[in-house]
């Protein structure tokens, strides 16, 4: 076992829950300030959405890249019942400010030729296509193995063994150096949980959920219309609260070649004037689970786009979290996602095989198996801080080069990655080339 490993298999003793995250707020001396209700407009589901604010981590994470790009950290959490909601609430702004700090004596200077056989291999990272690498505004470059970069340790998952795996991969707001422009900083593969093994599943599920999504928006894939013809008590809970609603939401099997659950949700309001269709996705290794999530994160996203404008019309230059969502949502654009809520194909809910084992540790090693027979490494670092220490929380990133990144930046959306182009074969559906892929920017924030 290595020392990531024995350190977080120790951790897993400890004892955790909802009394102790809430001693993480605080307006005077704690991590977040403030935990407030959102108010949810009346033609949505009444759900429950409370938001943890971290404020400016500039004044106090000295190295962060300042205010003026992290803007104000926060978390939010959706859910039927308010006082799970602000747990996972305090829990994903956690994650964020985890996700944030670091310290340089921690990094490594080295190419990855230095490192050699020790680092993760940069070949296998996605990369632009050369027609995105050739717009002068296109903010990533090419990894280049002989150029020196900052490299952090973490796991192989795969191989069990120790690896250097580039600083920039790991965490948000990590202002890039030269040969360092190679992804765009986003919290794809961020968990926190009490449960360390948990932790990992969901920020591998996670990484996966991220790649369905790009892979659905760019190929345009016909996904199949979920029939629930099976619904468990907790997926009822949320249909029953959309139901006689101003909006109607559609999942779509979204379950890429790894055979995870992967649920799309496409949320339609008809005569909402500015906001009428948003999308959501969820990964579980219970489909009703993750149809779930994907109806709750619907409505977490209307209420985070209510009263904000995109940034412009040329969405060539749209790089923010929320740019392409508040640009597709519009009216004037709903038929962008006919090929979806035109598509003939239907997959019953009960189809989609439930793979959870209800054991934490035969679930993770599940996913790293689909990950295994897929060829795909993936890689793990421990961001858990003092302050998640304290309240019996493990805070881990995950990295699985093979995947296609959600990328918010449109010059610079990984058309050069292979995986674009031979994953929808092996999903069952036609595959088009760079040249045809979808002009429209991601609805997805």
């Amino acid at each position: 076992m290595s020392a990531v490993a024995g350190e977080m298999a120790q951790r897993s003793t400890a004892p955790a829950g909802p009394a102790r995250l809430t001693d993480l707020v605080s307006p005077l001396g704690g991590l977040m300030t403030n935990v407030i209700q959102l108010p949810v407009e009346p033609s949505n589901p009444p759900l429950q959405v409370f938001n943890a604010d971290l404020g400016d981590v500039s004044t106090v994470i000295s190295s962060a890249c300042g205010s003026d790009c992290l803007g104000s950290l926060d978390g939010t959490g959706t859910g039927v019942d308010p006082g799970h909601a602000t747990i996972v609430g305090i829990a994903e702004a956690l994650e964020r400010y985890a996700n944030t700090l670091y310290d340089e004596r921690q990094l490594r200077w080295a190419s990855a030729d230095e490192l050699g056989d020790e680092a993760l291999d940069l070949d296998t990272l996605p990369r632009c296509s050369a027609t995105e690498l050739a717009d002068p505004d296109c903010p990533l470059v090419d990894p280049d193995k002989s150029a020196r970069m900052r490299w952090v340790r973490g796991m192989n998952l795969r191989t069990g063994r120790l690896s250097w795996v580039p600083a920039v991969l790991v965490y948000m707001h990590m202002p890039a150096h030269g040969a360092e422009s190679i992804t765009n900083s986003i919290s794809t593969g961020a968990s926190a949980y009490p449960d360390p093994v948990r932790a990992i599943t969901g920020a591998l599920c996670e990484v996966i959920e991220r790649d369905a999504i790009s892979l659905v928006w760019l190929q345009q894939l016909a996904l199949p219309r979920i029939e629930l013809d099976t619904v468990g008590p907790e997926l009822q809970r949320y249909l029953d609260l959309c139901a006689d609603r101003d909006v109607t939401i559609q999942l779509f099997d979204a379950t890429t070649d790894l055979g995870i659950p992967t649920v799309y949700g496409v949320s339609v309001a008809p005569n909402h004037p500015t906001c009428r269709t948003v999308v959501s996705c969820a990964t579980s290794l219970d489909p009703q689970v993750a149809a779930a999530k994907a109806i709750c994160e619907t409505v977490s996203v209307r209420i985070a786009l209510h009263g904000e404008q995109p940034p412009g019309d040329d969405v060539r230059d749209f790089s923010g979290v929320s740019d392409g969502a508040l640009y597709m949502c519009a009216p004037e654009r709903a038929a962008a996602f006919d090929f979806l809520l035109d598509s003939p194909a239907r997959r019953r809910l009960s189809d989609m095989p439930t793979l959870s084992t209800g054991d934490s540790a035969a679930d993770l090693r599940l996913v790293l198996g689909r990950l295994d027979a897929c060829g795909l490494d993936s890689y793990l670092v421990d961001l858990t801080p003092d302050e998640a220490l304290r309240v019996g929380m493990t805070v881990v990133r995950a990295v699985i080069p093979g995947l296609l990144p959600l990328s918010f930046k449109y010059r610079a959306r990984f058309l050069g990655h292979p995986r674009l182009y031979q994953a929808p074969g092996r999903m069952g559906y036609p595959t088009r080339p760079e040249s045809q892929l979808t002009d429209w920017p991601q609805p997805f924030a």
